[in-house]
């Protein structure tokens, strides 16, 4: 029931009502520092939630068949570990204000950056009119397989429509050449931030017109609002308590020591896999297990090669066998398809036709392994407060936010619900205000391919109350919008000691989002058909699969699920074989089956008797008159 609680302590706001910070958990994947000490500050950064730096690294860094020369030293782009940031935000009120300039509520819009320049033109323009803020993106794509959307951020800098160093050719530059060339910079090059000629800027002293892109490549930009003053970005000084909203104090967080970093290979395992001609000692890193790893069988030596892929390509996809270990390779039809992980021929493909490499990696179009390397991530960094729950945001950091519908029933925003079971907005998405709905509702919600459906405990979240004229169309657990706490469902049982089993009971105990409960209801099932559990860390470590923090859009089909993983579990034993599974539908159902079986009975036995009788006279029809009346007079 811990998350239960947790959901309840949502309610209480431990801020002041009218502050405007959130407080957010980023991340971000790069190359460790050596001490673990943060040298350089975040700004002119791209961040994420754990889904999405995880889809980042999954779809873009490696990927073998397409991540560069098989000869390199390092992952694409150095990148080593995660980091995590802690982050709080207050936007400027020329954002917040506006419902216009707002992705969602206390965001504005997301811009790419790329070796510190912010290649979209709208995020500079926004940038000199608007001051410095931080800017989202909801991302829902095939590239991997969610039960609701991920989120990237942009936290804007110094001078940030300039690299961080010079880019040749741009006349004088040495500076090496970036690992991403900045598409602002290709073919002419850039200044650097920090040379003196861009940030004085003898011909534009108060340049503010990012749409002039001969001068946004060699001058820094400056506000509008304040012509004299270059761009210097959003990350508050660190004496500052909390960001204000102005110029130069949007975002803040602590600097970053070791514990804010997850190495890539302490996540994968490649630190604990056995490397060397004999497997007899740990490998020390990636270098080390893709050079020396021992792989007898060639379980890793292998990765995909494609040739003629491209829309009209014939796909000519073939297996290779490398001299070196592959830490992952996903099958072209998946990677580089227009619909990634939904195109047909991806989704024909079996599991181990599908992906190469380490264990860790596996199912990258599967919502359960997503499910499982993210909660890997959160449950790093964030602890004991999401170990065990399915949850990738702390519900702390959700309770330090603001509410996110509006509080002014004139201005109603994107959060705020109609009776018909939605827009709400949940923090439980990434830790902002995601929108999503109620399913089962009356009237039903009008366009639910559009959101994702609520997490259970949506309406526990700060400040959303739902209309008064909502209701449930049915208070059938599996119609789903009695979970919710909205009414009351018809199903015998409350939690895991006594909920019925079945998919009613099954739905009643999933919504309260706790293991202990579902493993409780679980081994009753196990109880009830004769079986006996074995393992009990294996068992509880099935169960948990079984459920999660939203409800299933096909409630049944869950429960055929849970069933099944209970049936073939290994933490079961079973004499001789799993008995008969529950009647579906409760004990009214087993009610109704018996009185059907007692009235065919019945009709059986009338039609039984008067076949018989039919067909004594018909045998008495037959026979001679003399021997009918010898019959008749014996």
């Amino acid at each position: 029931m811990r998350l239960c609680a947790a959901f309840l302590a949502i309610g209480v706001n431990l801020v002041k009502a009218d502050s405007q910070v959130q407080t957010v958990d980023l991340y971000r994947a790069m190359t460790k520092p050596q001490d673990g000490k943060e040298t350089l500050p975040v700004s002119n950064n791209n961040l994420a939630d754990v889904l999405g730096v995880l889809r980042y690294v999954h779809q873009e860094v490696i990927v073998e068949h397409v991540a560069g020369n098989p000869e390199r030293e390092t992952r694409k782009y150095d990148i080593d570990a995660f980091a995590h940031y802690r982050m709080k935000i207050r936007n400027p009120d020329t954002i917040l204000k506006d419902p216009s300039k707002m992705a969602i509520p206390g965001f504005g819009g997301f811009g790419a950056f790329d070796f510190g320049v912010a290649t979209s033109l709208d995020l500079l323009e926004q940038l000199v009119s608007s001051g410095d803020f931080v800017g989202i993106s909801k991302q829902d794509s095939p590239q991997i397989n969610f039960t609701h959307p991920w989120y990237w951020f942009s936290v804007d800098g110094d001078c940030p429509n300039l690299p961080w160093t010079c880019v040749k050719p741009y006349p004088g530059c040495q500076e090496k050449a970036p690992p991403t060339m900045p598409q602002p910079c290709d073919p002419d090059g850039c200044a650097g931030k920090k040379d003196q000629d861009a940030r004085s800027c003898t011909d534009k002293p108060q340049f503010t017109d990012p749409t002039d892109t001969e001068t946004a490549r060699k001058c820094c930009l400056h506000y509008s609002q304040h012509p004299d003053q270059v761009i210097i970005g959003g990350l508050c000084n660190s004496s500052v308590k909390e960001p204000t909203g102005e110029i130069g104090c949007v975002y803040q967080y602590e600097a970053l020591t070791s514990k804010d970093f997850l190495p890539l290979d302490d996540l994968n395992g490649i630190n604990s896999m056995p490397c060397g001609a004999d497997g007899k000692r740990k490998c020390s890193g990636w270098k080390d297990w893709r050079d020396h790893c021992y792989d007898p069988e060639g379980k890793y030596k292998k990765r995909f090669h494609c040739e003629d892929c491209h829309d009209s390509g014939g796909w000519n996809v073939t297996t290779q066998v490398t001299g070196y270990c592959v830490e992952y390779d996903l099958h072209p039809y998946c990677q580089e398809t227009q619909n990634l992980c939904e195109d047909p021929r991806c989704m024909a493909l079996k599991p181990e036709e599908k992906e190469y490499g380490l264990p860790f990696w596996s199912g990258k179009c599967t919502v359960s392994g997503n499910q499982l390397r993210a909660e890997a991530v959160a449950s790093y960094f964030l602890g004991d407060p999401v170990r065990n729950s399915h949850w990738l945001v702390d519900p702390a950091a959700m309770d330090a936010s603001p509410g996110c519908a509006s509080k002014d029933i004139a201005t109603p925003n994107q959060c705020t619900p109609n009776p018909d079971g939605g827009p709400y907005c949940t923090r439980v998405f990434g830790g902002v205000c995601s929108t999503c709905y109620i399913p089962g509702t009356s009237p039903a919600y009008p366009d639910p391919q559009s959101q994702p459906m609520c997490p259970f405990g949506v309406l526990k979240e700060k400040g959303n109350t739902p209309p008064t004229e909502t209701k449930c169309s049915s208070s059938d657990p599996l119609n789903l919008c009695c979970l919710y706490g909205l009414g009351s469902c018809e199903v015998n049982g409350t939690d895991g000691s006594d909920a019925e089993l079945t998919a009613r009971g099954f739905m009643q105990v999933m919504r309260l989002m706790d293991n202990k409960e579902m493993v409780k209801f679980a081994s009753r099932y196990v109880s009830e058909r004769g079986g006996a559990i074995k393992n009990e860390g294996g068992f509880d470590a099935e169960i948990y699969s079984t459920w999660h923090y939203q409800p299933p859009s096909n409630p049944e089909q869950a429960w055929d699920g849970f069933e099944e993983q209970i049936n073939k579990s290994s933490a079961v034993d079973w004499h001789p074989s799993p008995a008969p599974a529950p009647v579906k539908g409760g004990s009214s159902a087993v009610w109704w089956v018996l009185i059907i079986l007692v009235v065919l009975a019945a009709l059986g036995f009338a039609g039984y008797k008067y076949y018989s009788r039919s067909q004594q006279q018909a045998r008495q029809q037959l026979l001679p008159s003399d021997n009918r009346q010898v019959q008749m007079s014996g």
